[in-house]
C-alpha cells in the first residue's frame, strides 16, 4: 500500500510515490544543489602587488567598522518593540503603557517570544503524532497570547481529532473572528461541521475557503464531497470536475465523480470515470468490485445492488497551521 509524506512547502498530505506536491507543485524531495566553485577575479590574482593593495584596503575597512561599532555601543539605548500577535493591529507602544481607545496594547518582548516558542513546539509535536504534547503547548501559547489565532486553531484541530467536535468548532470560529481571511481556519471549520453532519454549514465554509485559496485541490474536493453527502449530486459533479482540473493525477477524484454521475442518471459518463480510475489505479483495493459494477452497468443493469456500488474516498483532514 502506498504511503504518504507531508509536503515541506504547504503541509499537504501527498502519496509518497509522487515527485511533486499536487497542491503547490513543489518537489517533495529536493536535493540541495552542489555549490558552484568559487573563482577569484583576475585583478585579485594578477600580481602580488595588487594583493598587497587589497590587504591594505581591507585593513582600513576593518578599522572603520570597529570605530562605528564602538560609537553605537556608547550611544543611547534603543527600546525593544514586541512583535504584534497575529491578526492584531500593528501598534508599537511601550510595555505597560495603556493603549489608546480601539488599539491593542503591545505585549512585552519576552512574552511574545515565549508564546511563539510554544506554538513551534506544538507544531512539531503535532507533526510527530504526539497530540497530548501538542495540545499542551498550543494551550500554553493561548495562555500567553489569548488572541493568537494560529494557537487557537491548533487547539481546535486536536479537539476535532479527539472527537470533541463542538468544542473544536468554537475554537475555529474564534480563530476566524481574529483572522477572517485565513483559508486554513475556514477549511478546518468546514471539516468539523461535516463531522457533525452539518452539511449546509460545511458547504458554506468550504466555499469561503475555496474563494481564499482557489488553486487548492483538497478544498475543492471536500466541497464536492460535502455536496454529495448532502444529496446534491448535481452540484457535486461540477465541483468534482474542478478538483480534477486542479489535480489531474489524483485517481480517487475520478471515482468520486463517477459515483455522483451515476446517481444523477448519467451512466455513460459514470462508466467513463470508473474506467479512468481503474486505468490509473489498476491494483486499487476495490478494483475487482468496481469491475463487476462496471459490467453490471454496461449490461443495462442500472439499478445495481448497494453491495456492488463503489464507495468514495474519505475527505482530507483539517490542518493545524
Amino acid at each position: 500500500m502506498t504511503g504518504y509524506v507531508i509536503c515541506a512547502s504547504c503541509g499537504a498530505r501527498i502519496k509518497a510515490n509522487r515527485e511533486r506536491c499536487l497542491r503547490c507543485d513543489e518537489p517533495l524531495v529536493a536535493a540541495a544543489p552542489a555549490p558552484a566553485p568559487v573563482r577569484l577575479p583576475d585583478w585579485l590574482t594578477a600580481s602580488s602587488g595588487r594583493m598587497l593593495m587589497f590587504g591594505a584596503a581591507a585593513s582600513l575597512l576593518v578599522l572603520l567598522a570597529a570605530t562605528i561599532v564602538w560609537e553605537s555601543r556608547s550611544g543611547p539605548a534603543v527600546d525593544d518593540v514586541a512583535r504584534p500577535a497575529p491578526g492584531a493591529p500593528l501598534t508599537a507602544s511601550r510595555p505597560g503603557t495603556p493603549a489608546r481607545p480601539g488599539e491593542a496594547a503591545t505585549r512585552d518582548p519576552f512574552t511574545a517570544v515565549t508564546a511563539l516558542d510554544s506554538s513551534r513546539l506544538a507544531g512539531a509535536a503535532y507533526s510527530s503524532g504526539d497530540l497530548a504534547s501538542a495540545k499542551a503547548h498550543f494551550e500554553e501559547a493561548v495562555a500567553k497570547n489569548p488572541d493568537d489565532p494560529d494557537a487557537i486553531n491548533g487547539v481546535g484541530q486536536i479537539l476535532a481529532r479527539q472527537g470533541q467536535v463542538d468544542e473544536a468548532i468554537q475554537r475555529f470560529t474564534r480563530a476566524i473572528q481574529l483572522a477572517p481571511n485565513k483559508w486554513t481556519y475556514h477549511f478546518n471549520l468546514a471539516h468539523a461541521e461535516g463531522q457533525l453532519g452539518q452539511w449546509d454549514n460545511a458547504i458554506a465554509e468550504y466555499r469561503t475557503a475555496a474563494g481564499l485559496f482557489p488553486q487548492d485541490y483538497a478544498t475543492q474536493y471536500n466541497l464536492a464531497m460535502a455536496l454529495h453527502k448532502k444529496g446534491d449530486d448535481e452540484g457535486a459533479v461540477g465541483e468534482f470536475k474542478r478538483a480534477i482540473e486542479l489535480a489531474p493525477s489524483e485517481a480517487s477524484f475520478h471515482l468520486s465523480l463517477g459515483i455522483s454521475l451515476e446517481k444523477t442518471g448519467k451512466v455513460a459518463d459514470a462508466l467513463r470515470e470508473y474506467t479512468q480510475y481503474l486505468d490509473m489505479e489498476p491494483s486499487a483495493p476495490q478494483a475487482e468490485k468496481l469491475k463487476a459494477h462496471i459490467q453490471a452497468l454496461a449490461s443495462g443493469q442500472t439499478a445495481a445492488t448497494q453491495a456492488g456500488q463503489p464507495t468514495a474516498p474519505k475527505t482530507p483532514q483539517g490542518r493545524p497551521d
